[in-house]
């Protein structure tokens, strides 16, 4: 149940006609609770005193069928009941116009039949006139906005609207160069009233130039089956505000011989009053005036128009009395019609001759007229939020900082109501601003209101993290970083720990590990982390990340895995040890520890019975890529004990495809068997480094620069088994320019010593077996010298590549 109090006052939904009451109910809910000593006085100010409050109760007795709508706190009495005229004063406050405007309905308690106090007619009168004032205010502001983006005669008639406003008392002085200034400009005829009025006042105005339509971009196919329309027939133009019916009229006025008429409120008739020489009074003297064939005629505005105009207008419709008529409306057909067209945005194919305007405005018309006059896209956005709402601007903002979006979280975040959501998103979605899905039409503009905006942008980030899923939920955690509560620790870190698997399974460790890095540091983020750092060549780091973590099997079972990539091969076995043998991941990294250590100890027997079981248990625990890892070796190891390579390594290149990282391991083994035998011949040779290269440019898409700083030092050794002294060294120092700043010292170790080997640098050689002893690697510095000894140059590329 609702007060109405704006055009009159009644109960919407229930019939109640006792005006007396009603005006009580409406000072309650526009003053709040009163005393009942107060109400007797202002009502019934001429009574007695006790006669006085028993009028007020035989009132309030009269509103029992309303239900129980008054209340009473001790001598105070108040009601819950909505009303339209709070509901227009909450609206302006939020600064919400055009809902305030939707709200406004009418003068203030207008038309009453009940006689008045004096006090109480100096409040009614004194309400009357601060609601239409504010009504005023809101017209004059959103005319002046449609005038800003080009549209002359929708502002004209916002002014016309201010002007006339029901229950406003007439303009103060300094509205009327505003009203002048939006009317001249639209050729609108009441800027002549305004003029006289201000010279009455003593009040000079200058009559403004008036601003050239912009050009109809588009619509060409829709103006020419608009002037299809003959005598008798009828058509309908349906599209939001701002979508381009009013420029679509306008070309038609100029290019047809078509008459344009402003759907006008107000008096009888008052939209069709243009088009005759004295004022119409009857639905017949319409009929009459619409019955010339000569006649074309279009209405811009069927919602606005006049109830006895579309009364006319639908019986001629039905009788087809000569005229040709062209409605335009926001909704769809309310009466028979020849032709019906719906206007969205513009394609591509309608803006084909003005070179980035889709990607700035997504073809939304009212962003296009400030995109050709050469204005901010984004603050052309800017404005027409503003026009629609802070709902539409919250949604849109919101729907912009996701991508993909995610409408159950988005809604969450904005904490609207289902239909709230509904209606907005719709509302932007016919505007041409989004798609029904809520992806944006216009990124580019929408990212640079967030960007402007960087507080409230993070504000915006942090609600969407709380509401989004895990899954999806990370973005919004890292830009809101700074904002961070202490109970959004854990989801933040689920959130993270989620998004860096994935980058993980994609094969891009070092970015998991950049993700980790910012995440809040559980011991899952760490446990993942710890693993992401190995991947990257960090063993050392990874190490002393794990050490404070407590022994489960996914921590043994990294802590062995780092243990041996920093040469540590006894205790790596150790932690081996200690991880289950039941099938799970943790065993099978358990076997992959073991079989690395056999292989860097030659026991190739052994190292493929571990791989092979590893292989195993990581298909059954359905992890895929790290059972390529394993059959990688497995591969490799199979040409090591006599296999051809090109039998074997194909069919492996083909199962990785899916997995660029794993496949770039495969191609780099694949090229190093082929070459690992004393009678490797230049087609060998030729056919490694061309896959030495395909595992690079995969590498290249990953980002993953110290892969390619492997694979650089691989194919440098290549160069450097077939004499080409110059090229390996270009290749080594290559491969260093990639590591820099991977902290892998195991890799930067094996260049600088195949480097110095190049350089016969038996100094460079002792600096670096030094460096490496000092930074944890001492297995690995054992090995270069025991090379170097028995000048085993190809011993080093093997440790290389078997432990890929």
């Amino acid at each position: 149940m609702r007060l109405r109090t704006l055009g009159g006052v009644s109960i919407e939904g229930g019939k109640y006609g006792r005006e007396k009451p009603l005006l009580v109910l409406a000072y309650l809910a526009l003053e709040g609770p009163q005393p009942r000593r107060h109400l007797a006085e202002l009502f019934w100010p001429s009574a007695e005193g006790p006669q006085q409050l028993n009028n007020l109760n035989q009132h309030l007795i009269r509103l029992r069928p309303l239900g129980h709508v008054v209340h009473e706190d001790g001598q105070l009495l108040r009601t819950d009941l909505t009303c339209d005229a709070r509901e227009f004063q909450d609206h302006v406050c939020a600064g919400r116009q055009a809902d305030a405007l939707n709200a406004y309905s009418g003068a203030f308690l207008t038309g009453l039949k009940t006689e008045l106090g004096e006090e109480l007619e100096e409040w009614v009168l004194g309400v009357r006139e601060t609601l239409a004032r504010a009504a005023r205010a809101l017209h004059l502001t959103l005319a002046e906005d449609w005038q800003a983006r080009g549209d002359v005669v929708q502002a004209a008639h916002g002014a016309e609207a201010a002007y006339r406003l029901p229950g406003a008392p007439p303009p103060e002085p300094e509205d009327l160069p505003r009203l002048f200034r939006l009317l001249s400009a639209g050729q609108h005829p009441l800027a002549d009233t305004i003029r006289r009025e201000a010279r009455e006042l003593g009040m000079t105005l200058t009559p403004q130039p008036v601003s050239s339509a912009p050009p109809l971009v588009g619509r060409t196919a829709e103006l020419a089956q608009l002037q299809t329309l003959a005598a008798g027939q009828v058509g309908w133009l349906t599209g939001v505000p701002s979508i381009g019916k009013s420029a679509l009229l306008s070309a038609l006025a100029v290019r047809g011989g078509w008459r344009v008429l402003l759907g006008r409120a107000g008096l009888p008739f008052a939209t069709l009053e243009p088009l005759a020489s004295r004022p119409l009074t009857s639905t017949a003297e319409a009929l009459a005036l619409l019955g010339d064939p000569r006649l074309r005629v279009a209405i811009d505005g069927w919602e606005d128009a006049d109830d006895a105009t579309r009364a006319a207008l639908s019986l001629a419709a039905r009788q087809r009395p000569g005229a040709a008529l062209l409605i335009a409306a926001r909704s769809a057909p309310a009466l028979p019609v020849d032709l019906h067209l719906t206007l969205g945005p513009l394609r591509e194919a309608d803006l084909s001759g003005h070179p980035g305007a889709l990607a700035a405005t997504g073809g939304n018309p009212a962003l296009l007229r400030a995109f050709l006059r050469g204005a901010s896209a984004h603050q052309s956005l800017e404005a027409h939020l503003a026009h629609l709402g802070p709902q539409a601007r919250a949604l849109l903002l919101a729907l912009a900082a996701q991508d993909p979006p995610h409408l159950n979280a988005t809604r969450a975040a904005l904490d609207f109501s289902a239909a709230d959501f509904a209606h907005t998103l719709d509302g932007l979605a016919r505007e041409g601003l989004t798609t029904p899905e809520g992806h944006l039409r216009t990124p580019a503009p929408a990212r640079e209101l967030l960007a402007a905006q960087p507080i409230d942008t993070q504000l915006l980030h942090l609600r969407l993290a709380r509401a989004h899923p895990h899954t999806s939920g990370w973005v919004h955690w890292q830009a809101a970083q700074h904002l961070w509560e202490d109970t959004d620790r854990e989801a933040a870190a689920k959130a993270a720990h989620w998004h860096a698997d994935q980058e993980m399974k994609r094969g891009y460790p070092a970015r998991a590990a950049a993700t980790l890095e910012l995440a809040p540091q559980t011991d899952e983020v760490r446990l993942l982390r710890g693993w992401a750092l190995i991947e990257c060549g960090k063993a050392l780091e990874a190490l002393n990340l794990l050490a404070s973590l407590p022994h489960t099997a996914n921590v043994l079972a990294a802590l062995g895995t780092a243990t041996y990539k920093l040469g540590h091969f006894s205790e790596a076995l150790a932690w081996a040890a200690a991880l289950p043998t039941d099938g799970s991941l943790s065993s099978a990294h358990g076997s992959m520890i073991r079989g690395n250590v056999a292989l860097k100890e030659h026991e190739f027997l052994c190292a493929q019975k571990h791989y092979r079981l590893a292989a195993q248990v990581y298909r059954l625990n359905n992890d895929v890529p790290s059972a390529l890892i394993a059959e990688n070796l497995l591969a490799t190891l199979a040409v090591q004990l006599g296999a051809e390579a090109r039998q074997i390594f194909p069919a492996l290149v083909q199962a990785s495809s899916a997995y660029a990282r794993q496949k770039a391991l495969v191609l780099c083994n694949f090229a190093y068997s082929l070459t690992s035998t004393p009678d490797t011949t230049d087609k060998s040779y030729l056919e490694a480094e061309n896959l030495y290269r395909e595992a690079m440019r995969l590498q290249e898409i990953l980002g993953d620069r110290h892969g390619i700083a492997q694979t650089l030092n691989s194919l440098a050794v290549n160069k450097h088994l077939q004499g080409k002294i110059g090229d390996a060294k270009r290749l080594y120092y290559q491969a260093l320019e990639c590591l820099k700043g991977s902290g892998d010292v195991r890799s930067m170790g094996l260049i600088l010593s195949n480097i110095g080997e190049i350089e016969e640098d038996f100094t460079g050689f002792s600096e670096n077996i030094e460096f490496l002893n000092g930074t944890g690697h001492g297995k690995l510095a054992e090995i270069i010298h025991k090379n170097l000894i028995a000048d085993s140059f190809v011993g080093l590329e093997q440790s290389y590549v078997s432990s890929a």
